[in-house]
């Protein structure tokens, strides 16, 4: 009997997404959005789409037209999402860009900003009423330009995308539901590793949210994004005592440098008072200056999930075990990636709730360890051996940015 031919990465990743976390049912309708440099992906979804009876629309945003259109009308203009076909389709697939965004360095922050977030307020009422199902692929993200700005290996860091984003959603919502009922009703929250971090936090009575990539539109949640895998734990913001030190890198490709690393934060009083990077971090500073009294304040820990992202630049927070503080003054239920702070991420943790082990050396409650061991040797950044080892010794002669306010 002959052994089926393995799917390639563009087609397997199409047919999970499709499957799992849309469920794409035949005679529905499908639009596939995509920047030029993403079409390899866009063309297995589309292929996959008619594959299942569906009917599918490719939208193409041309990079070059793109500038062009960009230089003569200005990003307001040029930004906006496709509005083709009229009537919002049952699904809807993002694939994001441009890749040469260097090209958008020294914009605005609110006009880079514009671009990123693609779709408008108009864009979701209408796909709102219509009840979209609607993904973003971080797989579009990885492109030889930004795989040159972090320093990593493209193929590794494409190859660990396409691992994550086809972990079943159904299996991270099992692990999240674990985690969850570990943590049940307990409102007081320790975190501590051997790096120094040691902070106390209080959980709001709000339940944890989770993200497993799954659209949920009759909840009102249309977007997700893939890959996924994120247990977000609402905080008090006005309760935090303690340092928190991370030692995960925070990849933002339109700072200079475009990695932090080595963030050191103390909060007094449930404010932060204190912060500084061993390097990077700039982008922080400037919005935490402008952000007034409430910047800074912790919204929410969350808890990565997914035991497929080990060193994926922009995606580290999923990381099984990994916790993450958020910071800024926004929606503690919504997850990092939409704008509203910055998310300071740790891995191997223990983590305490009202004083008994929840987390414990960043293993997951239920998975025998397995959910919070990182395997080493997947995509490592070449500027520096220290981006994912545990951070120590920081440099607390160097100059601390005050906090106070």
């Amino acid at each position: 009997m002959r052994r089926r031919r393995p799917l390639p990465p563009e087609d397997a990743l199409a047919r999970v997404v499709l499957e799992r976390y849309l469920t794409l049912r035949a005679g529905e309708s499908l639009t596939v959005e995509s920047w030029s440099h993403a079409l390899p992906w866009a063309r297995s979804f589309v292929v996959e789409a008619r594959r299942r009876g569906a009917v599918p629309t490719l939208v193409v945003e041309d990079e070059e037209a793109y500038f062009r259109s960009l230089e003569l009308a200005g990003a307001p203009v040029a930004s906006g999402p496709a509005r083709s076909p009229l009537v919002p389709a049952s699904a809807h697939v993002y694939l994001g860009g441009p890749d040469a965004f260097a090209r958008l360095l020294g914009l605005p922050a609110e006009e880079i900003d514009r671009i990123a977030r693609r779709h408008e307020v108009s864009w979701w009422r209408r796909a709102g009423r219509y009840r979209t199902r609607a993904v973003r692929l971080a797989v579009a993200d990885a492109t030889p330009s930004a795989a040159a700005r972090y320093g990593v290996d493209l193929r590794a860091w494409q190859s660990e995308l396409v691992r994550a984003s086809r972990v079943d959603p159904q299996r991270l919502e099992a692990i999240g539901a674990r985690v969850s009922h570990r943590l049940g009703s307990a409102r007081s929250l320790r975190v501590r590793h051997a790096n120094g971090t040691d902070l106390l936090l209080r959980r709001r009575r709000s339940p944890p949210s989770l993200d497993t990539g799954r659209p949920r539109p009759t909840a009102g949640q249309l977007w997700a994004r893939v890959p996924s895998g994120l247990l977000i734990v609402p905080l008090e913001p006005r309760v935090a005592e303690g340092t928190w030190e991370t030692n995960r890198p925070a990849y933002d490709r339109f700072a200079d440098p475009p990695v932090a690393l080595g963030g050191w934060f103390e909060f007094r009083g449930g404010r932060l008072q204190e912060f500084t990077f061993e390097r990077g971090g700039d982008r922080f500073a400037a919005a935490y200056a402008s952000g007034g009294r409430r910047a800074g304040r912790p919204l929410a820990l969350t808890v990565g999930l997914n035991p497929e992202v080990v060193r994926a630049p922009e995606v580290l927070e999923l990381a099984a075990g990994t916790v993450g503080l958020l910071l800024g003054d926004g929606q503690p239920s919504r997850p990092p990636g939409s704008g509203i702070g910055f998310l300071a991420a740790l891995g191997g943790a223990s983590v305490d709730a009202d004083g008994r082990p929840w987390i414990v050396d960043g293993a997951l409650p239920g998975t025998n360890g397995a959910g919070g061991k990182a395997r080493p040797g997947r995509i490592r950044p070449r500027a520096s051996s220290r981006t994912l080892a545990p951070w120590s010794g920081h440099g607390r002669d160097s100059a601390r940015r005050s906090a106070r306010r």
